[in-house]
């Protein structure tokens, strides 16, 4: 059975490696894998070396994990960018579990939670090779608002308007 719930410090190992696999499992082989392995370098070292003090010290953030039979398959962050404006990070499901429904249900939760919180909006950034995912978010009402090049790694950014 899938759970969804609230980040625990126990979590930060299974966490840090579902992210880092997540990011491979699409960049592998390709021209840009060393781009990628830097910018998991980087968020390891960022925002997930101390997920307590990036998303749960802050009210209006939060951090959840997916578990199926106490295992973490999934996990996504959400941080205040502004008043009106929360951004998704670290959206990751692990690749045996994908296609089961438990991104549908993070961004259910993602929602569910920043509508409690009053944003009206919700911005993320995503790299063109993890078309997956940005097929999940299209689906789910995500609109590409610009796209931009970091390198060989071609970044798009979408927005989603919450209704009340």
């Amino acid at each position: 059975m899938l759970t969804i719930r609230t980040f625990l410090p126990a979590d930060a190992e299974i966490v840090r490696q579902l992210f880092a696999r997540g990011q491979m499992d699409f960049a592998q082989g390709m021209k840009q894998e060393a781009e990628v392995q830097r910018y998991i370098d980087h968020s390891l070292l960022d925002d997930l070396a101390d997920i307590p003090a990036s998303y749960l010290n802050q009210p209006r953030n939060s951090f959840w994990v997916a578990e199926i039979g106490g295992q973490v398959k999934g996990m996504v962050g959400i941080q205040q960018r502004s008043t009106e404006e929360a951004e998704l990070r670290r959206m990751s499901v692990a690749g045996d579990t994908r296609r089961q429904g438990i991104g549908e249900r993070l961004l259910d939760t993602v929602e569910t939670f920043c509508r409690d919180q009053n944003y009206s909006q919700i911005y993320l950034a995503t790299v063109t090779h993890l078309q997956p995912a940005i097929s999940m978010y299209q689906k789910n009402g995500y609109q590409l608002t610009r796209e931009e090049q970091h390198g060989q790694l071609s970044v798009q950014h979408y927005l989603k308007l919450l209704g009340k």
